[in-house]
């Protein structure tokens, strides 16, 4: 995949940092595997994607190396070993734990996390995972219960009240 957006360097590190995101495990695969990574390229190559979107993205990728350089001896965030990146995305990925000077990667995380999590879920591999079946008709479905009706304010006694239009 050649991406559009994203430069080689960037996409490497979006790759790495989907990864983190939504890990493989025992029920389904990676971001990666799932090609979240080229559904995020593809959103920000979108024509109706703003600048401003774009340049988020652009600027948290650079805010991540350049903490990892900060900390790291000048080590990017793919230079970094493991405990190193899970260090620093431990400072942005809980917004309320974070530090005020952490705001703006923070910021890009919440971004970020989306982005990915939407390219997975909307994948087949996302779709299995949460065992999505879709729009099936359940023939045994009997409305309701009376509790939810309740709770709405609605009955099935209102529907019997509906007239319906004469034929002509």
């Amino acid at each position: 995949y050649v991406p559009k957006f994203f430069t080689a360097k960037e996409f490497r590190t979006v790759r790495v940092l989907a990864d983190y995101v939504i890990p493989r495990d025992d029920r389904s695969g990676s971001a990666t595997d799932a090609k979240a990574p080229e559904y995020m390229d593809f959103v920000l190559s979108d024509a109706l994607t703003s600048e401003n979107n774009r340049i988020a993205m652009r600027g948290g990728l650079a805010w991540l190396d350049n903490e990892c350089r900060k900390r790291f001896d000048g080590k990017t965030f793919i230079q970094a070993t493991d405990a190193q990146r899970r260090e620093v995305l431990d400072d942005i990925a809980w917004p309320r734990k974070a530090k005020p000077e952490h705001s703006y990667g923070v910021t890009f995380f919440n971004r970020f996390r989306d982005m990915t999590a939407a390219g997975f879920f909307s994948s087949k591999m996302g779709w299995d995972d949460l065992k999505y079946i879709g729009n099936v008709f359940n023939p045994n479905w009997n409305g309701c219960g009376d509790a939810a009706n309740a709770k709405l304010g609605v009955s099935h006694d209102l529907m019997a009240t509906f007239v319906r239009p004469e034929k002509d």
